[in-house]
């Protein structure tokens, strides 16, 4: 591969896992940056990441922080060196698994108690005014919500903690079938 092949090539991949990243909820030069250490072979400086990339020190600097969180990469030194280098995380699906873990799950724990909260304010309302049909209607869907935040949470932490999914929890509920429940 000629190296304008070569830099055009991880210009692409960068861009597109750039978008991945940014459809999920993530700043895109998280995915410009992972994916050209993933392609790099050699750990990289912040200095040659902000050449390769186009992005100025201060935000590398950023981006490399929250990454180091995310654990998406990790440091890496080079003897005779001092200058930090960074190379990228290559279980891709040990990766995603610990950012399902920290961040889809953390949310749907967050609406499981949450829809908890609201249930039992409307069922202490109930009991002040046990013939509003509408608290009835409204009780009734938030255990419809819970049940299905409740599952997703099993869905979720099942993915994240064995990388396993499976949708026979669900079945029946969106549609409402009782004897699914």
């Amino acid at each position: 591969m000629t190296g304008d092949a070569h830099t055009r090539a991880i210009a692409l991949a960068a861009e597109t896992m750039s978008e991945i990243v940014a459809f999920w909820g993530f700043k895109p030069s998280l995915g410009r940056i992972w994916s050209l250490l993933y392609l790099a072979g050699r750990p990289l400086s912040a200095d040659e990441i902000a050449e390769h990339t186009g992005m100025s020190a201060g935000a590398v600097s950023m981006a490399i922080n929250e990454m180091l969180q995310w654990e998406i990469i990790v440091r890496a030194s080079l003897p005779g060196d001092r200058k930090r280098h960074y190379t990228a995380e290559t279980d891709v699906l040990g990766m995603i698994r610990r950012i399902i873990e920290q961040r889809e799950l953390r949310m749907v724990g967050r609406a499981v108690g949450r829809f908890e909260e609201a249930l039992a304010l409307v069922e202490q309302a109930r009991l002040e005014r046990p013939d509003d049909h509408e608290l009835v209607v409204v009780a009734e869907r938030l255990r419809g919500l819970l049940v299905l935040a409740r599952v997703g949470y099993g869905l979720v932490d099942g993915l994240a903690r064995r990388g396993i999914l499976s949708l026979l929890p669900i079945r029946g509920q969106l549609a409402g079938d009782a004897s699914a429940k």
